[in-house]
């Protein structure tokens, strides 16, 4: 397997500040170790809805551990927004280290439930964009829950991802309903356009 090429100064523009619709500025920087507390109590504040719908069993210290002593970029671009030494979001670009799908990233994206329709999943969004331009790939992917996630759906649209795939009732929720999956994709220019 190849790995990517990460540029060494992929970090350089960190900490960078961004302000949320209601005002509120938060930081984002680069997810490193010492955070496994404050990304554990993060999780905590998730519904139960909400942690039955993600990849990981987050309410695991030992997992959440494991991510971050695990910090290999050819595998995983973890950044964080902070406020007031709190973090209230990750974000995650997944990497394939080569072969077919060498040239995607999966986005997965998690917001604190007081700052979603902040516009801050947005924002760290906008930042996992850049990296991937930054390091060469050639498309995004996520894949969202289409009732639960529609006014996600909707946003990204915007940012030019499409609707790539429906899967009728391929998950199920804690009560056993159905719900569909959308796989949602994003192509990427080679570089960036300085106008």
């Amino acid at each position: 397997m190849t790995p990517h090429r990460i540029p060494g100064d992929l970090f350089n523009d960190y900490p960078k500040e961004v302000i949320l619709k209601d005002g509120t500025g938060v930081t984002l920087r680069p997810l490193r170790k010492g955070d496994e507390r404050p990304l554990f109590e993060m999780f905590k504040r998730f519904s139960a809805d909400d942690l039955w719908f993600l990849d990981h069993d987050v309410s695991d210290r030992e997992l959440i551990a494991e991510w971050i002593t695990d910090l290999d970029l050819n595998r995983r671009i973890a950044t964080v927004a902070l406020l007031e030494g709190h973090i209230v979001a990750n974000a995650v670009l997944m990497l394939e280290g080569g072969g077919a799908e060498s040239h995607i990233g999966k986005i997965r994206i998690s917001v604190d439930p007081s700052y979603r329709d902040k516009r801050l999943g947005t924002w760290m969004l906008l930042d996992l964009i850049n990296l991937a331009i930054a390091i060469g790939l050639k498309m995004l992917v996520m894949r969202l829950v289409q009732d639960r996630d529609a006014a996600v759906i909707n946003g990204i649209k915007k940012l030019e991802f499409a609707e790539k795939a429906i899967l009728k009732d391929y998950l199920r929720g804690r009560e056993g309903k159905p719900h569909n999956l959308v796989i949602m994709t994003k192509r990427l220019p080679s570089r960036y356009y300085d106008f």
